[in-house]
């Protein structure tokens, strides 16, 4: 699919259309906008001569302009592209503009996409030939779905949100007035509209005039709301909650790193005046069970702005190009819902298999060309446990801001998690006559991780409610509770340290050499790989 720069949708419409390309896929919601647009290309065939027809599955054959019922009785989308192959005669000179609207349920359909084959390959055989036959089919559809027997005749034009100098404009021109906006939260406002259509934008701007008649920060509630509306209506993405208290623990490293992006992500406008880039997102990886997921919350909660997690596997489609377009679609509403925080979970499991399939491998590609060229006030953090099969373009350096290790906690670490979940299980209060210290010392050389310290705790909780030779009275956790289930439990790691993949995986942490989020964590790699042999 190509993608041409310095270009607005526009030109590259009508640059497409005079290179004589047949067939021109516009991948868009707003049909009135892409309309204004066709007939702006359509305007430097007016002295030869040009007509226009549309077809839909809901309206049939309509006129393009007034869209009032064509004469004929064709509702059948083969049919009507039958036509357009057989009744186009040698000797007409006009061109012809077919615009079919949202038909990606009919594309599919053997028909449909041989017709535009004869369509397309009669075009360029003409042009061989010397003979007229200037037939342009425009596909105007809010699905991206093209059948593998047309996809190398399709070009297809992608419209892209307004930047921020063309928001401020439209906001400008919405409002009337100077006196309708507040100049001083004009870059807020811009920044939060950021990632939205024309229309979108519109539709939001006559709202907020239309209820105090003056756009300013009071506002940014109501497009926020929008915003939210559009991620549950994508279905693509999930708004993960943040509500609480986070506490990750011994991730010290990691949590001073974050507040210092969050300042500059906060103040994003003002820090690009200064020369600085909006920061992109980091990678997480490292063992399993020691809080990459929980950090998600964290992220957000530090940056002030909503979670969204994305699920690769859940794009995947049957058509092609389908996988792409829901990709393409999960990344447009993230930027729509700018500024968040888009949490991509042990995003190894999508992409460690590229190059075993060619569409995960465009999808692939296009996910990395986006975090490179990316605008928008998205921070992505992605998580993931086992690094070894990810493809080694994407732990390269400038595709994140930084790669963080996370590894088992050590010493105060280990104290500091078994705090966290003492507390979270007595009310915010650590039960009496608990010693952290001895806690720690006691699971020196376990190799435990979180998630192994917060079962113990879980089951010491579950053996204190049940009281003495389980006689059902209540009591507080205790330190000789917690000591007995240390000396009782088998970490994950010591259940995988034989585990082929296990090894590799320790092996592929210890040769990337990213920053670990505390700073025992080079002691804890040291241990792991002894672990492993």
């Amino acid at each position: 699919m190509e993608k041409l720069k310095h270009r607005s949708p526009g030109e590259t419409l009508q640059m497409y259309m005079d290179a004589g390309r047949p067939l021109i896929y516009i991948n868009h919601f707003d049909f009135e906008a892409v309309d204004r647009m066709i007939a702006r290309a359509c305007e430097k065939y007016k002295r030869r001569g040009y007509n226009i027809v549309e077809f839909s599955e809901a309206s049939g054959w309509v006129d393009f302009n007034t869209k009032n019922t064509h004469h004929s009785s064709v509702t059948d989308l083969a049919d009507f592209l039958q036509r357009l192959n057989t009744d186009q005669l040698k000797e007409e000179t006009k061109e012809l503009i077919v615009v079919l609207k949202e038909i990606h349920e009919s594309i599919g359909e053997k028909k449909v996409y041989s017709t535009l084959q004869m369509i397309a390959r009669r075009k360029s055989m003409a042009d061989e030939e010397n003979c007229f036959y200037r037939v342009t089919v425009i596909i105007v559809d809010s699905r991206l779905r093209i059948p593998l027997e047309i996809e190398k005749l399709i070009t297809v034009v992608e419209i892209h949100p307004p930047d921020e100098s063309e928001i401020k404009q439209l906001l400008i021109s919405l409002a009337g007035d100077e006196s309708a906006i507040d100049a001083d939260a004009l870059g807020d406002l811009t920044m939060a509209l950021s990632g939205l259509s024309e229309f979108e934008i519109t539709q939001i701007a006559k709202l907020a005039l239309a209820d105090d008649g003056v756009l300013d920060r009071n506002d940014l509630n109501l497009i926020f709301e929008e915003k939210r509306q559009a991620i549950l209506k994508s279905g693509l993405l999930e708004m993960v909650e943040t509500a609480g208290k986070v506490d990750l623990g011994d991730f010290d490293k990691l949590v001073t790193y974050l507040k210092n992006k969050a300042y500059i992500f906060n103040n994003l406008a003002d820090a690009r005046a200064h020369g600085v880039d909006s920061p992109s997102g980091i990678m997480l990886v490292g063992m399993p069970g020691c809080g990459k997921s929980l950090s998600a919350s964290c992220v957000a909660k530090t940056f002030k702005c909503p979670l969204l997690k994305l699920d690769i596997g859940r794009l995947l489609g049957k058509y092609v190009g389908e996988s792409e377009d829901n990709l393409r679609r999960a990344i447009q509403v993230a930027e729509a819902a700018s500024p968040c925080v888009l949490w991509i979970d042990e995003i190894e499991k999508a992409f460690s298999g590229v190059n075993g399939g060619e569409v995960m491998t465009r999808m692939f590609g296009y996910f990395l060309t986006w975090m490179q060229e990316k605008t928008a006030p998205v921070y992505v953090l992605a998580t993931a446990n086992n690094i070894s099969n990810l493809p080694p373009e994407f732990t390269r350096r400038g595709r994140f801001d930084e790669i963080f290790a996370v590894y088992l906690p050590k010493d105060n670490g280990i104290g500091k998690i078994f705090e966290i979940h003492l507390k979270k299980r007595n009310g915010g209060i650590l039960p009496p006559n608990i010693d952290l210290e001895a806690l720690s010392k006691a699971c020196e050389g376990k190799f435990y991780s979180g998630a192994d310290i917060a079962s113990i705790v879980k089951s010491a909780a579950e053996k204190a409610y049940l009281g003495e030779d389980n006689n059902s009275q209540p009591r507080a956790i205790t330190q000789k509770d917690l000591h007995e289930l240390i000396q009782d439990t088998k970490s994950g790691c010591m259940t995988q340290r034989e585990n082929p993949q296990f090894k590799k995986m320790i092996a592929a942490l210890s040769d990337l050499k990213a920053e670990p989020v505390s700073p025992t964590g080079g002691e804890a790699l040291k241990e792991l790989k002894k672990l492993v042999g």
